[in-house]
């Protein structure tokens, strides 16, 4: 096994653990994995990319091996782990000296009796969790030994203490050698431990697609759909975001390609250029993830005009303030003479928005992210040199975009150790005078658990810049945000004078030592910064760096370069370990939870237990009720106070903004002018560094944030989990771990629970953060609100004595509305809404929780057998988080198969072949040559390999023997074949060219499975046989092919029973009227095709709408029509289709007249033969035309996208109708969930769209006609 852990630890270390399994099978040992040629790897790794991949690393590898200095260098790396697997394999267990991670000492482990063999098929993450000295080796002493933590013992392995080899020991300085050797014993521990978690990870994600697949093969339950659920919230993560600011030329960029080790990764060193727009970098995470990529999201041409109609007018007047005029020229006129060059000169704003000048760039007239992919870093940096750098000193002119650049995202390959949860951000200073990239900028530094502040160290101390950037954004990142630390890197520390080089070393170490106290005391006067957070030892830190010398090693080592300190800060931040825990955390309680559902009923335990929870649930939720509300009584008292002083000094507060001291009243005309313009807030001009926001809605604010902002500190540090609510929270228990002695056989139920309290308080922490940024920034936002009204007359004003009057409105309207007291209303209700968000979820999450564990009935509907997987589960999970054995399950006798096993014929005879059951859900293709007006439509379902593929549309199955095409299509039933019995089911005409279907599933509608009235027609040339099925599941009837024609569901006889039913809605004009409209609604059995009626029903609108219910055949059923005045229903009952006729006919119309305005009805189906109960209802929208230009879905969507983009407010409505219709993945949405601006989802969407094609354009299209009918009517509307 160690000679295969040499490979597998090779795959790990060149990122491609998704050979190993691979690699196993075809038994690749050291020797076999240095012998590998061409001709072995073309078989060996099908796939082109990884396969280049292997092949550079291989030979880079074998290169390395070949020079004469190899063992030294392999020994200084691997010598640690190496020696442990070699004395693993030699003894069938761990001796000699361990290396603790976090302690570094030293752990002696001593056999008590002699092992016995490993068996040969033992995995090999068995063996890294005893070579690390898990926790699993001290759980059963009388197997692995006893573990000894006093170093003074010695050892009585018979192995001698393993030693690592450092290279370089100084011989003259002991203590320093010593410090070394624990270092990179630490350093090798930590190596170990990373590639142990990352395989524990990759092997849990094996197991739970395995564990999805069985599930996504059940019908759907309240159980079922719960455990859906939380395996896909498993992936879910939210990204730390370190904020970097700096003033132009203090090194961000080359700071950051230093920490990364990408030296050409951001553009970055010519003098006369700086980065101009912000830029994200993270980790490539994608398929591709070799590749450096960069995606570019550009303003809207909307934005655009609206910048360059800021910039004419800015030109037309004086502002009053001298100071910075020049500055804000030159700021205007770089953006212009950067994009259009010579052209831009004295240009009108028509001449500048013309089309002919963004040629180059489509993707900005499209509002569509423009993306490189390269295979280097300084490939990529010299394609985005344009759209991150403005270039002041060119001599020649070369268009640059960065005017036009929103932001850019940067992802990097390799870098997972430091960027795989974590985000570098480099940020202007103070924002942008554009709308959406300020938006964008406070997004950011809101989202910012850690700031950066990069100076140049000569100026460190002294230039204001840096100071006013942290000044001016505190309140952002700090009460408003979620910063947990502030560092300032001083850089170019080796930036020294001449006649200091002789001794350079101590020179730059004296001046680093001497800046950072400097610092630190600066710091510590600034008060009004402060406040702001609560001082723990660690929140300021101050770095000293050199970036060239850290890559020339002229004066300092690499360590005094202080680049490997902050790679450690954000190895921290990133914390792989804890995400990998919390994965496999989530995982056990799911697995746990399946187990415990298939157990025994256990009612009386069951009830027992369920009380003791249900009553402790309700104890912690009082306790933390009582903190909410002690909460709520000290901000009253704040902000009530914070009321009565904010209308005494109303006046003065907003005189400092609208009448400052040392303003000319002429010149201060348009500043007043452009705070009532935007909301009371003005974005000067000129450059980033020296722009200072005027806010008048903070200085109204300013008085009650002053007395709040002490006690808010308290209530809602940034740091940690600390503060009453947070630790409320934090020690919120239900206390499982005591019921494990009293009630071990719930012991399995009772894991899952607590796993489930665990995620839900860290989803509740996060709640907590997100909801107090809102809650602090209500103050300033009810404010504007309250003046709203006042801006927009206040802005309407011209002519003589404007400027008086302005200020005259303003004063009166906020002595007149009482602004100061709703706004302490606005944060109360804040507070209160806070605590009912806290207080629901505990109570609503775990009671579903408890209900589905102990109060679920025992049901056949779960996955097959799940015992080995569990079993595998709770031993990685026990030895990830050091804890010992909690329960012992042994697996039940009724072991299920996990894969499907058939014959098939072939040219050599009978063959078995196995594919796993897991269904693949697949969109079919729409034959267009055999699909017609006339002719229904025909299907094809690509199917790529061996196993379970379902057509989304028709709800068929198909099981295949290998890698086919099955074309198929609903066709008519002959009832002269029927005889007595009668249709279940459409009749489909299914046909493969490659043979390669074995089995069939057909959808059936019966509501229960276990009826075997149910049979399946098989029609071949004008014969029909019955076949018997295989097994009938809660959704398909199973049969076995021998060839394929006609199939489909038949019964004996009629059966009144009731069966699983649709009701699909339909809406058309009515003649040529466009208020008239016709509502078809149908009553059809679930297994009916949607997409077949949707053929049937030309020039009408498919409404999606909640169809499923429950009907009876034959059984009379009434409609009834809502919230409208002017409609009547024909007929006044009618009865469910269920004799699969080709025709569906409207089981009811409903004739409308919307000259009311009416936007939506409410439609309810009633029961005539149960008192008119109902049975179905939906709120449905009428106020958009169904037809509008006879543009497709597809046609009408690319035609308006620019526009849609702009317009669409019901986004996530729009999305949620998509997410249902499985159009969308569940990624797209929570990405949907996270943006800040309906333009921002609209262009996430745009991507969508684009990527899939007419079938969820088109289901797209039918979603904005439900939520946004105006829109889609004006739109077509304005395109004739």
């Amino acid at each position: 096994m160690a000679s295969f852990d040499f490979v597998r630890d090779k795959l790990t270390e060149w990122n491609l653990s998704d050979l190993i399994q691979r690699f196993e099978e075809e038994e690749i040992d050291e020797e076999g994995f240095l012998c590998l040629e061409e001709t072995d790897l073309i078989n060996l790794i099908p796939k082109t990319g990884p396969r280049s991949r292997f092949r550079k690393k291989h030979n880079t590898f074998l290169k390395i091996r070949q020079q004469p200095n190899y063992d030294k260098h392999s020994q200084e790396t691997t010598s640690l782990s190496t020696s442990i697997e070699d004395s693993e394999s030699s003894s069938g267990n761990v001796t000699g000296e361990m290396v603790n991670q976090e302690s570094c000492q030293k752990a002696v482990i001593k056999p008590r009796n002699q092992p016995s063999k490993q068996a040969e098929t033992e995995k090999s993450l068995d063996k890294c969790f005893c070579t690390l000295g898990g926790s699993a080796s001290t759980t059963d002493t009388s197997e692995v030994g006893e573990t000894l933590q006093d170093q003074s013992e010695p050892s009585t392995s018979k192995k001698p203490p393993l030693h690592v080899k450092i290279s370089g020991k100084r011989k003259s300085d002991e203590a320093h050698a010593n410090k070394q050797t624990k270092k990179r014993q630490c350093d090798a521990a930590s190596r170990i431990t990373e590639i142990f978690e990352t395989e524990i990870k990759t092997e849990v994600k094996k197991i739970m697609q395995r564990v999805k697949s069985k599930l996504d093969d059940l019908p759907s339950t309240k159980l079922i759909d719960f455990l859906r659920g939380k395996i896909e919230t498993l992936e879910k993560d939210k990204k730390e975001i370190v904020g970097v600011f700096g003033k132009t030329g203090a090194g961000k960029s080359f700071l950051i390609n230093t920490i990364l080790g990408e030296t050409k990764l951001l553009p970055s060193g010519n003098q006369g250029a700086c980065t101009s727009v912000m830029i994200q970098v993270e980790a490539n995470m994608t398929d591709s993830d070799s590749k450096y990529i960069a995606e570019i999201e550009f303003m809207t041409e909307e934005e655009w005009k609206e910048d360059l109609w800021s910039i004419f007018r800015g030109r037309s007047y004086e502002d009053g303030n001298d100071q910075d005029q020049d500055d804000d020229d030159d700021d205007e006129d770089e953006k212009i003479s950067s994009l259009y060059g010579k052209d831009g000169r004295g240009a009108t704003l028509e001449e500048l928005t013309d089309r002919k000048h963004f040629r180059e760039i489509p993707e900005f007239r499209l509002s569509v992210k423009k993306i490189f992919v390269c295979d280097t870093a300084e490939e990529l940096s010299e394609k985005i040199t344009c759209y991150t750098r403005s270039d002041t000193q060119s001599d020649t002119f070369k268009r640059q975009y960065w005017p036009l650049v929103k932001c850019i995202t940067i992802k990097v390959p390799n870098s997972k150790d430091l960027l795989e949860h974590v985000v570098l951000v480099d940020l202007p200073g103070n924002g942008d005078c554009n709308k959406s990239r300020d938006e964008m900028w406070k997004s950011f530094v809101g989202n910012c658990s850690a700031v950066w502040i990069v100076s140049d160290i000569a100026r460190a101390t002294s230039e204001k810049e840096s100071w006013e950037i942290l000044d001016s954004t505190v309140s952002l990142f700090g009460p408003g945000g979620e910063c947990r630390s502030i560092s300032f890197i001083c850089t170019k520390t080796d930036d020294i004078e001449e006649n200091q080089k002789a001794d350079a070393r101590t020179c730059i170490l004296r001046r680093n030592e001497t800046t950072k106290r400097q610092m630190r005391d600066k710091f510590n006067k600034q008060k009004e910064i402060k406040k702001h957070f609560n001082e723990e030892n660690d929140f300021l830190k101050v770095f000293t760096v050199s970036s060239k010398e850290y890559e020339k090693g002229n004066h300092l080592q690499q360590v005094e370069t202080e680049i490997p300190k902050l790679q450690e800060f954000l190895r921290n931040l990133n914390d792989r370990r804890t995400k990998t825990s919390d994965y496999v955390s989530g995982a056990y309680g799911i697995l746990s939870l399946i187990e415990g559902a298939k157990s025994s009923d256990m009612t009386d335990n069951k009830e027992e237990v369920c009380q003791v929870l249900e009553q402790r649930l309700k104890d912690e939720i009082k306790s933390i009720g009582r903190t909410m509300d002690e909460a709520y009584e000290t901000f009253e008292r704040c902000l009530s106070e914070g009321v009565r002083q904010s209308e005494a000094s109303c006046e003065i507060l907003m005189n400092k903004v609208i009448t400052p001291r040392g303003k000319k009243a002429s010149g201060y005309h348009q500043v007043v002018k452009s705070l009532c313009k935007n909301g009371g807030v003005h974005k000067p001009k000129g450059k980033r560094e020296r722009r200072r926001e005027i806010n008048l809605n903070e200085s109204l604010a300013s008085c009650m944030r002053s007395l709040i902002d002490e006690q808010f500190k308290t209530y809602f540090p940034n740091e940690g989990k600390h503060g009453p609510i947070g630790e409320q929270i934090d020690t919120f228990t239900l206390d499982t771990n005591s019921l494990f002695r009293k009630h071990p056989e719930m012991s399995l139920h009772l894991i899952f629970l607590k796993t489930e309290q665990t995620e839900l308080k860290a989803k509740l922490i996060f709640d907590l953060r997100e909801k107090k940024k809102k809650i602090y920034s209500t103050l300033t936002e009810s404010i504007k609100d309250s003046m709203h009204r006042c801006y927009i007359r206040s802005s309407e004003l011209t002519g003589k004595d404007s400027l008086k009057r302005m200020k005259n409105e303003l004063h009166h309207h906020m002595k007149n509305n009482n602004i100061f007291q709703k706004a302490k209303e606005d944060m109360l209700s804040g507070l209160i809404n806070l605590k009912d968000h806290i207080m629901m979820q505990l109570k609503c999450k775990l009671q579903e929780s408890m209900d589905l564990s102990l109060k679920t009935p025992n049901s056949s509907f779960l996955p097959d057998d799940v015992t080995v997987e569990y079993n595998k589960m709770k031993m990685y999970y026990e030895k990830l988080m050091g804890c010992s054995s909690i329960v012992q399950f042994t697996p039940r006798l009724d072991l299920h198969t996990k894969s499907t096993t058939f014959e098939s014929q072939s040219g050599n005879g009978r063959k078995r072949v196995q594919v796993s059951t897991g269904v693949t859900m697949l969109n079919p293709e729409i034959v267009k040559d055999l699909t017609t007006h006339n002719h229904k439509p025909t299907y094809r379902l690509q199917c790529p390999k061996a196993g379970l593929f379902q057509c989304r549309s028709t709800g068929l199955v198909f099981l295949m023997e290998r890698k086919g095409d099955v074309v198929y299509k609903v066709t008519q039933w002959d009832s002269s074949l029927l005889g007595s019995r009668i249709p279940a089911g459409p009749l489909f005409s299914i046909d493969c060219p490659e043979q390669s279907v074995c089995e069939l599933h057909l959808p059936h509608c019966m509501c229960d499975e276990k009826e075997d009235n149910l049979s399946v027609a098989h029609v071949t040339d004008g014969n029909m046989e019955i076949v018997q099925p295989l097994k009938t599941t809660p959704t398909h009837v199973i049969v076995n092919i021998t060839h394929l024609s006609l199939f489909g569901l038949i019964r004996n006889g009629f059966s009144f029973l009731p069966v699983r039913s649709q009701v699909l809605l339909f809406l058309r004009p009515q003649g040529n009227r466009p208020q008239k409209r016709i509502l078809n609604v149908i009553l059809l059995p679930k297994n009916v095709p949607r997409c077949e009626v949707e053929h049937q029903q030309n020039g009408t609108t498919f409404i999606i709408s909640n169809s499923n219910c429950t009907l009876t055949p034959r059984g009379k059923y009434g409609l009834c029509c809502e919230l409208v005045a002017n409609s009547s229903i024909q007929p006044k009952s009618g009865q469910l289709d269920y004799d699969y006729s080709p025709n569906f006919h409207p089981t009811f119309q409903v004739f409308l007249d919307c000259m009311s305005g009416v936007e939506n009805i409410r439609l309810s189906l009633l029961d005539r033969g149960s008192n008119d109960q109902r049975v179905w209802e939906s709120l449905v929208p009428i106020g958009a035309e169904p037809e509008l230009n006879q543009l497709s879905g597809e046609e009408f969507v690319d035609k308006h996208m620019a526009d849609l983009i702009q317009r669409v407010k019901m986004v996530l409505h729009v999305a949620d109708d998509l997410l249902v219709e499985e159009m969308i993945p569940d990624e797209l949405y929570s990405r949907l969930l996270m943006a800040g601006t309906r333009q921002e989802q609209m262009r996430l969407m745009s991507d969508a769209l684009q990527a899939g094609g007419t079938r969820v354009k088109s289901a797209f299209y039918k979603a904005l006609l439900n939520h946004e009918p105006r829109l889609v009517q004006d739109l077509a509307a304005a395109s004739h």
